[in-house]
C-alpha cells in the first residue's frame, strides 16, 4: 500500500484531503501538535510532535519514508528540507498574500510576487522558493499549492460568526461600508483538497508548479453576508456608508479579504478587489468545484450552530469587540443624522437623453 503523510490536518481542509488521500488508496499518518484532535481522525496513525523546528521535526520523522507528504501547517521551509530523502513527492500549502496585485484584473501565478518588505511575506516567498528549489534539484516532486480563505467546519478563523450572532440577535442594520462591494478571494474546503487531489494524479504537470485555489463563483462582501444571513432565514437591512465616513482602519482580512478594514465592530470587508484566478488549476489539472458555496456554507453554518465560537480573541480570533453592537449604534445614529441634514437639492435627478435617436415617424426626405 502507498504511504502518505498530511502535516497538520485538523483545520478546514484536513479531513477533505484525508478523504482526496484514501480514495486513491493511501495509507495516511497525521502529523500535528496534538492540540486540535478532530473527528473522523481516530483510526488514523498520529505522530504527535511540532512540525516548527528543524531538530523536533528530525526527531519526530525519524528514519521514517513516505510515498507522498502533503504539508498544509508547520514551518515549511524546514520540513521541505527535513524531508529530503524521505519522500519521493511534495505538496506544500501556502498562502496568497504573496501575488503581485494588477489593477481590475484577477491575480494569476504568473504575475509574480509582490515587493519585499512584509516579514511574514517574505517568509512565505522564501518558502515556496525553498520548495521549488528542491524540485528544480531532483530531491522529489513538488507542487505549491495556494490558499485563500478557506471556509468550512474547524477553520481556524470563524468570520461567519459575525452573521450568525447578529441574525441570532435581531441586529437588523448592517453598516455597509462602500456598498460592501469588495470581492475577496474564498474556497470551500473540499474544493481546495480536490485541487491537491488533482495535482497527486498529475506529478507529470504538477511539478514544479504554483497553483491557486477558489470556488468557481466569488461574491462581494455583501452577497457573502446576505447569503449566509438567507441560509439561516434572515435579511439584513445593509446600511450604505463611504469609507471616508468611518474610523481609522486597521488591517487585516474579513471574510479573508485582506486590505484595509474599517473600525467597524463587525467589520467592513475589503477596501479594493482582492481577486485571485483558478484558471491555471482548471486548465492544467481539470478543476472543477465538487461543492457550491451554498451548500458548503450550509453544512459549516451547522456546524458552527452546533459548535459556537467562543469569543475571546484567542482560538479562533473573535474578540468581544468586535460585537460592540452600542458603537455600531452610535455610528448608525451619526449616519442616520448626516443624511437627514443632507441639503434637500443634493441628489437631484438629472434626465439623460439616449446616445441615439428613437424616432416615432419616418423622417422626411432630404433634397440633396
Amino acid at each position: 500500500m502507498t504511504t502518505a503523510l498530511i502535516v497538520g490536518g485538523t483545520a478546514a481542509t484536513g479531513l477533505p484531503i484525508i478523504d482526496e488521500l484514501q480514495r486513491r488508496g493511501y495509507e495516511v499518518t497525521v502529523y500535528h501538535r496534538g492540540q486540535h484532535e478532530v473527528p473522523g481522525l481516530a483510526d488514523l496513525e498520529h505522530i504527535h510532535g511540532d512540525p516548527h523546528f528543524a531538530e523536533i521535526i528530525a526527531a519526530d520523522l525519524g528514519g521514517r519514508r513516505w510515498d507522498l507528504v502533503v504539508a498544509t501547517y508547520g514551518r515549511i521551509r524546514l520540513l521541505a528540507e527535513a524531508l529530503i530523502g524521505k519522500t519521493e513527492r511534495l505538496i506544500t500549502v501556502g498562502g496568497t498574500p504573496v501575488v503581485r496585485r494588477l489593477p481590475g484584473v484577477p491575480g494569476l501565478e504568473s504575475d509574480g510576487y509582490v515587493d519585499p518588505g512584509t516579514s511574514l511575506i517574505d517568509r512565505m516567498i522564501e518558502t515556496e522558493q525553498t520548495v521549488l528549489r528542491a524540485h528544480a534539484a531532483g530531491h522529489y516532486v513538488s507542487t505549491v499549492v495556494r490558499y485563500p480563505y478557506v471556509y468550512g467546519p474547524h477553520s481556524v478563523l470563524v468570520p461567519e460568526w459575525h452573521v450568525v450572532k447578529r441574525v441570532h440577535d435581531d441586529r437588523r442594520r448592517w453598516l455597509a461600508p462602500g456598498g460592501g462591494l469588495g470581492i475577496s478571494t474564498r474556497c470551500a474546503a473540499p474544493n481546495a483538497a480536490h485541487t491537491i487531489g488533482l495535482a497527486i494524479d498529475r506529478p507529470e504537470i504538477a511539478g514544479g508548479q504554483i497553483y491557486q485555489v477558489a470556488d468557481d463563483r466569488q461574491f462581494t462582501f455583501r452577497e457573502w453576508t446576505q447569503m449566509i444571513a438567507r441560509l439561516l432565514g434572515y435579511d439584513f437591512d445593509f446600511v450604505d456608508i463611504p469609507w471616508s465616513a468611518l474610523p481609522t482602519p486597521s488591517t487585516g482580512g474579513m471574510f479573508g479579504g485582506g486590505g484595509s478594514l474599517s473600525a467597524l465592530p463587525q467589520g467592513g470587508g475589503p477596501r479594493s478587489h482582492n481577486l485571485l484566478s483558478n484558471l491555471k488549476a482548471k486548465t492544467e489539472l481539470g478543476y472543477t468545484d465538487v461543492v457550491t458555496p451554498e451548500a458548503w456554507m450550509r453544512l459549516t453554518l451547522d456546524h458552527l450552530l452546533a459548535h459556537p465560537p467562543v469569543i475571546d480573541g484567542v482560538g479562533n480570533h473573535l474578540k468581544p469587540e468586535e460585537f460592540n453592537y452600542a458603537a455600531e449604534d452610535r455610528l448608525l445614529g451619526w449616519w442616520d443624522g448626516v443624511l437627514a441634514s443632507a441639503p434637500s437639492d443634493v441628489g437631484a435627478v438629472v434626465t439623460q437623453r439616449h446616445a441615439y435617436d428613437h424616432p416615432q415617424r419616418p423622417a422626411e426626405q432630404r433634397e440633396g
